[in-house]
């Protein structure tokens, strides 16, 4: 759990030395692994606007053990916004590169690089809140897939 956490911070602290030239938003969620008995997850992301409508995204993820075993995703994104709606829905596709371990409780651990494909929506409920939903396709092993719920705050 400390080795989570120094992650989180580390991704956050080194995506906040960039908030001066864009728009920064944070990000916390749950996750559902569809392809997986070690199906339930948390995560959190920075994401940064480096032009009108492209943002780039860092995320770490947990999945809760099960059976012995459990699972972390390191991801790096770059989605394009196509803001709907007069800017009240976001709607984007995204793509990008991602590292999925698993460890096994006696000790066992292995990681794999892959490639991430997905897409999702955000709609904001007020100025400093918006919720989220979105599906992640990785290209690991046979492949998996992953649902994501949560909320963005823009910092």
């Amino acid at each position: 759990m400390k080795k989570l956490l120094f992650v989180i911070c580390l991704v956050l602290v080194s995506a906040s030395s960039f908030a001066q030239k864009g728009k920064t938003t944070i990000g916390l969620h749950g996750n559902y692994m569809i392809d997986s008995p070690n199906n339930l997850g948390i995560g959190a992301n920075i994401g940064y606007e480096f032009i009108n409508n492209l943002r780039g995204t860092a995320e770490f993820n947990y999945f809760f053990k099960k059976d012995y075993v459990s699972f972390w995703n390191l991801e790096a994104n770059v989605a394009y916004l196509f803001r709907v709606a007069d800017g009240k829905l976001i709607l984007y596709p995204l793509a990008g590169v991602d590292v999925l371990g698993a460890k096994v409780e006696e000790g066992e651990s292995e990681s794999k690089l892959g490639l991430n494909l997905g897409g999702g929506i955000e709609y904001p409920v007020s100025n400093r809140l918006s919720l989220k939903a979105e599906f992640n396709y990785k290209t690991q092993g046979d492949g998996w897939s992953l649902i994501k719920f949560g909320v963005v705050l823009p910092l």
